[in-house]
């Protein structure tokens, strides 16, 4: 067991690595051969936890920022940081491990398709703290990734882990079954030749549809406060000037856009007017502003009162015309999982209540008519929320402003940068993030980075970004690929739990 388990560690590292270094995305086509090796004559027992020593260990790797995230974020100390992290781990390390079982309970089946089926429906349907897919780690492999318009992120999952299956079946046992590791090589092989074509025509198409888009022109302000400056009482006035002064000198857009919280006050939510020491002052061509901001209902000490984070737009003069609350609250930050567990460990600090979460997607609607989807923090790694405000609430552009000073100088801000851009190849709509820190980009409907700010540095990124309009078969349909090999996944479970049972 003890080998088996070194062997399981290859694959966790080898699947963390490219969601650190994109460069890497050829090593998550085999970071799972190890683990099927290890696997070979284990019992599904065994095998659940073989997954699940790997499961917990590339989550260790992938996230391994997020310690300092949780003291930060949450108050918590160094070594209760510390244990949190390791219960996320154990937790997030589950999905590795059921698939582990399920696999070695299904066996490989026809064409070797079992385990891509199992993977594809446990990536849709476990539960994540920072949702991720398999197919996040080929970011950078465009032609690759195209396909997202029609299925998700979980076509290229499910041909990650069929690759991976079908090269350990011709490494480990290449005379075992020949005519079916070929037939298996011959479909794989179809398949990915369909979604490579299928990405160049997409990225042809797109490029036009793009060149003959109307345009927005749009100034992302980074104020870039440190994570220990801001929500310090003393430093608020000079915060808020920080974002006032690099305001001021931009001219030629039309929309000005601060990152989440940008203004650390707290903003009554059915205020009419922005108050004259928040509105920045801004050129003649400016005709809205998007800001973050927190904002209330009632009063503090009744029962019904309620704090959100926020999402504004006004006009250049100041008077409020929409506001967005954010719906996906984050754990440790915004409210704590495990609150009333957590609470009865000796010191722990006092944990509140949090923040409330909104009653559903809302558009900002400019002067323009243009429609604006303001997701909020982490919520750009959320496909069926942009799906909803594209579909429900016609959106032609996703904004995405978020404070990202909490993951520290580590790859982090990255990594959610990557996560999110599938959102863009999705819709089929540009993405702006607006960010603290960093990493502001704009993101355009190929799902290319074609502009950055620099980290940890202040500046304003100022861009002409295309106003798309048309619903993908992905924002109309839905997660249909994911349903369709979750209900094959179960299906065949099924059939192997009633053969394994019966005497």
């Amino acid at each position: 067991m003890s080998r088996k388990f070194f062997i399981c560690l290859a694959s966790a590292f080898l699947l963390a690595a490219p969601f650190h270094f994109p460069a890497l995305l050829p090593l998550a086509w085999v970071a799972f051969v190890p683990l099927f090796w290890a696997l070979e004559g284990a019992k599904w027992r065994a095998a659940f936890l073989l997954g699940w020593a790997t499961g917990v260990v590339a989550n260790l790797a992938g996230f391994y920022w997020l310690p300092y995230t949780i003291r930060v974020f949450g108050g918590f100390s160094y070594g209760l940081s510390g244990v949190i992290f390791l219960l996320f781990a154990v937790l997030e390390g589950l999905q590795i491990a059921l698939f582990s079982a399920f696999s070695r309970l299904s066996g490989f089946g026809p064409l070797l398709l079992f385990p891509a089926l199992i993977w594809v429906a446990l990536e849709f349907s476990f539960p994540h703290l920072f949702p991720w897919h398999l197919a996040s780690s080929q970011a950078n492999f465009l032609t690759l990734i195209q396909s997202a318009d029609l299925i998700g992120p979980y076509g290229t999952s499910l041909l990650i882990v069929w690759l991976n299956l079908t090269l350990y079946a011709a490494l480990r046992a290449p005379n075992k079954r020949p005519r079916a590791g070929r037939a298996a090589a011959a479909a794989l092989g179809v398949a990915v030749l369909a979604a490579l074509a299928y990405g160049h025509f997409r990225l042809s198409t797109v490029a036009l549809k793009m060149e003959a888009a109307p345009k927005l022109a749009l100034a992302a302000v980074q104020g870039n406060i440190d994570v220990q400056l801001k929500w310090d009482p003393a430093q608020l006035e000079n915060n808020l000037a920080a974002y006032r002064k690099l305001t001021e000198r931009v001219q030629g857009v039309n929309l000005v856009i601060w990152p989440e919280t940008a203004v650390e006050g707290w903003l009554p939510d059915d205020s009419r007017r922005l108050p004259g020491e928040i509105l920045p002052s801004l050129s003649p061509e400016v005709s809205d502003f998007i800001f973050g901001v927190r904002s209330f209902l009632g009063s503090p000490d009744r029962p019904d009162f309620q704090a959100f984070n926020s999402a504004f737009l006004a006009d250049r003069q100041g008077t409020l015309l929409s506001r967005y609350h954010k719906q996906v609250l984050l754990a440790f930050g915004e409210y704590i999982p495990f609150v009333e567990i957590l609470s009865l460990i000796p010191g722990v600090p006092a944990l509140g209540g949090g923040f409330s979460r909104g009653d559903g997607p809302r558009a900002l609607a400019l002067t323009s008519g243009i429609r604006v989807a303001p997701l909020i923090c982490y919520e750009d790694l959320m496909p069926a929320l942009s799906r909803r405000f594209i579909r429900e609430e016609r959106a032609d552009l996703l904004i995405n402003l978020t404070n990202d000073a909490w993951y520290g100088r580590t790859t982090a801000p990255w990594q959610h940068a990557r996560l999110a851009l599938w959102r863009a190849i999705e819709t089929r709509r540009s993405l702006v993030r607006v960010t603290n820190t960093g990493l502001t980009t704009v993101i355009n409907a190929r799902g290319e980075m074609v502009r950055t700010l620099p980290l940890f540095t202040p500046g304003v990124m100022k861009v002409q970004v295309d106003i798309l309009e048309g619903e993908t078969p992905y924002v109309r349909y839905g997660d249909w690929f994911a349903w369709s090999a979750t209900l094959l996944a179960l299906a065949v479970l099924a059939l192997r739990l009633v053969r394994f049972f019966r005497p």
